[in-house]
């Protein structure tokens, strides 16, 4: 530093100092709060799970490798709507629906499903809710924490 340079800073930082400009608060008042940052909103979350019916409550179709919901159980099938709502029952979520379902084939009798297992979706379903809840179909509500949410959600008939 040349000492041209080096007298301006000495000066400079002198007179600040004689005017009470030390980078500290005033006697008597309080220091600025630090504006917030403004937070981002949670990203939204997908909703994964599996939905199962056991016998007798579905058909199956060798030929297809196919199958879907029976009698009082009809309307679980492929296309059905899958739903995801907050604790106060608003519907956040409608666009998932179930995929075809997948017989799951007795391992000792090739020729038998012992159940009918169907996949789903939902995504951009809000987050910071708490519990959710969660319907296939018409088969009712089931609640949900919304930290389970993360994991692959197994659901069906009890």
């Amino acid at each position: 530093m040349t000492s041209r340079r080096a007298a301006t800073v000495a000066l400079t930082a002198a007179v600040l100092l004689a005017a009470g400009c030390t980078g500290q608060p005033a006697p008597g008042s309080s220091p600025t709060a630090a504006t917030p940052t403004a937070s981002r909103p949670p990203l939204p979350l997908t909703v994964r799970g599996t939905f199962t019916l056991p016998l007798p409550h579905f058909t199956w179709r060798e030929s297809t490798l196919t199958c879907e919901g029976w009698r009082t159980h009809a309307s679980v099938r492929a296309g059905a709507q899958v739903t995801v709502s907050d604790p106060a029952g608003v519907v956040l979520g409608t666009a998932g629906q179930l995929d075809a379902g997948q017989p799951v084939v007795d391992p000792d009798d090739a020729t038998r499903a012992t159940a009918c297992l169907f996949a789903f979706t939902v995504a951009g379903v809000p987050a910071g809710k708490g519990t959710y809840g969660v319907t296939v179909a018409d088969r009712g509500k089931v609640l949900v924490p919304e930290a389970k949410l993360s994991e692959t959600l197994t659901l069906g008939l009890s």
